[in-house]
């Protein structure tokens, strides 16, 4: 294979899965400016690994693992998590001129949602946002390297959590 098919198949690949990707680091950012930042670093440990994908899971699996260990070792570098518990935490609205009512409030709740997802633990982060993509309790299991039943049951204790902050 050359390398511009190998390029053009990365490409493609990305262009159908890239959304999942930034909503993960998303998901797992401690601060909203620091997103964009480590969805770079993903995409670049993804293109170094790309040739080196084995097949040994679904290629799906492999992005979700990359992503995962890349953020964790992201977060790990940066000095400025100190704070999990959110106290640096700004909520970035809409104008109110521009939007309605409605708008604002479900911006609201999403930033209220984000906040609470950002205090939970570092597993259960990654749990739920997998879960929030849809992912099955499976390949769940798979990118975490452990069986399916933990993963049914610290989705259940979550749910929990995050009921009980929101609420």
């Amino acid at each position: 294979m050359h390398d511009n098919e190998i390029k053009h198949r990365y490409e493609l690949f990305l262009k159908e899965h890239q959304d999942k990707v930034y909503r993960i680091c998303q998901a797992y950012a401690y601060y909203p400016d620091l997103t964009l930042d480590v969805f770079q670093e993903v995409l670049i440990n993804l293109w170094t690994s790309w040739k080196s994908f084995q097949g040994k899971s679904k290629l799906t699996t492999w992005m979700y693992r990359i992503t995962v260990n890349t953020v964790i070792t992201f977060n790990k570098k940066e000095k400025k998590f100190r704070n999990k518990e959110g106290s640096e935490y700004t909520f970035n609205l809409p104008d109110d001129d521009s939007t309605k009512k409605e708008k604002i409030a479900h911006e609201q709740a999403l930033d209220k949602m984000h906040l609470a997802i950002s205090k939970l633990e570092k597993e259960e982060r990654i749990i739920v946002g997998l879960y929030l993509e849809d992912i099955s309790y499976k390949e769940i299991a798979e990118v975490l390297g452990t069986d399916t039943n933990f993963v049914g049951v610290k989705i259940n204790r979550i749910k929990k959590k995050l009921a009980a902050q929101l609420a």
